[in-house]
C-alpha cells in the first residue's frame, strides 16, 4: 500500500494523480522484491546465523565446498539432560532450552561471534580469528562464556524461586582450523564448521562433568588468551593417542 499527500489546499490536480497512478504498478515490484530480500535476510540470520545466511543467499549451496578459516570454538552441553526430559512435560522442556538458549547465545552474538547449530542440548557456536593472532577472538569467546553463565544464574535464581527446574551445563573452549561450508545429502543441506578442532572442543566439553568445572579450554586456547588460567592437569581424551591438558578459571 502507498499513500500520497500534498501540501496545496487544492490537493493533485488530475495530470498528477493519473502520473501517481502510472507509477504505482513498478513502485509495487520495487517495494515487493526489496521486501522478500528482507524477509529472506531476516529468516536466513534467524536459522543460519549471519555468516551461513550470507553465504547461501550468495549462493554457496553446493555440497563438498568449504572455506578454511581460523576459529574459536565454543560447545556447550545440558547435564543430565535425558533423565530432565524424560521427568519434565515437553512444554516445560522446550521453555527450559529456550531460557538456556537465550543466555547463551545472546552474549555470543554480543561478542562478534555466531552461533551455528543447536545440537538437541547443546551449542555449536564460533569466533573468527585472524590466522597469526587468535587473543582477542579467545577473550571475546571467554567473556561470552563467563557472561552465559552468569545469566544462565540469574535464570536459575527466577526459575529456583518459582519452585521450576534448574539449567547446569558445561562450556568447551578450543581454536584451530575449521572447514566453514555445506554438508549433507543432495537434497539437504547443513551449513556447518568441521574438523578435529572441533571434535576436540566437544571432548573437552565432556570433560566438565568428570572434573565439576563449568569451563574448560584447551592448552592451544590457554595459549593464546592473555587472561589468567589454570592448568587442571592431562586428562585422557576419547579419539587422541596423547592425554590433552585442560585448564579452568581461577576460581
Amino acid at each position: 500500500m502507498v499513500t500520497w499527500a500534498s501540501d496545496r489546499p487544492s490537493g493533485f490536480t488530475d495530470a498528477e494523480i493519473a502520473a501517481l497512478e502510472e507509477i504505482n504498478p513498478v513502485l509495487a515490484i520495487i517495494v515487493e522484491t526489496r521486501s522478500v530480500r528482507w524477509i529472506t535476510d531476516n529468516l536466513l540470520d534467524t536459522y543460519l546465523g549471519r555468516l551461513a545466511g550470507r553465504r547461501v543467499l550468495a549462493g554457496q549451496i553446493g555440497r563438498a565446498v568449504g572455506e578454511r578459516l581460523h576459529a574459536l570454538i565454543m560447545i556447550t552441553d545440558v547435564r543430565g539432560f535425558t533423565a530432565l526430559s524424560d521427568r519434565l512435560p515437553g512444554e516445560e522442556v522446550i521453555e527450559l532450552l529456550d531460557d538456556y538458549f537465550d543466555a547463551i547465545v545472546t552474549p555470543v552474538e554480543a561478542r562478534k561471534g555466531e552461533t551455528l547449530k543447536f545440537m538437541g542440548d547443546g551449542t555449536l557456536s564460533i569466533f573468527r580469528a585472524a590466522a597469526d593472532d587468535f587473543s582477542e577472538a579467545s577473550v571475546q569467546a571467554l567473556e561470552a562464556a563467563l557472561e552465559g553463565l552468569e545469566r544462565l544464574g540469574m535464570v536459575n535464581k527466577a526459575r529456583r524461586e518459582a519452585n521450576r527446574t534448574e539449567v547446569r551445563i558445561g562450556v568447551g573452549l578450543h581454536l584451530g582450523e575449521v572447514i566453514f561450508g555445506n554438508v549433507g545429502a543432495a537434497n539437504r543441506l547443513d551449513f556447518t564448521v568441521i574438523g578435529p578442532a572441533v571434535n576436540l572442543a566437544s571432548r573437552i566439553e565432556s570433560l566438565t562433568k568428570q572434573l565439576l568445572r563449568p569451563i574448560l579450554v584447551s592448552r592451544a586456547f590457554a595459549q593464546a588468551c592473555p587472561r589468567p588460567l589454570v592448568s587442571l592437569g592431562f586428562h585422557p581424551v576419547p579419539g587422541l593417542f596423547e592425554p590433552e591438558e585442560v585448564f579452568g578459571v581461577p576460581e
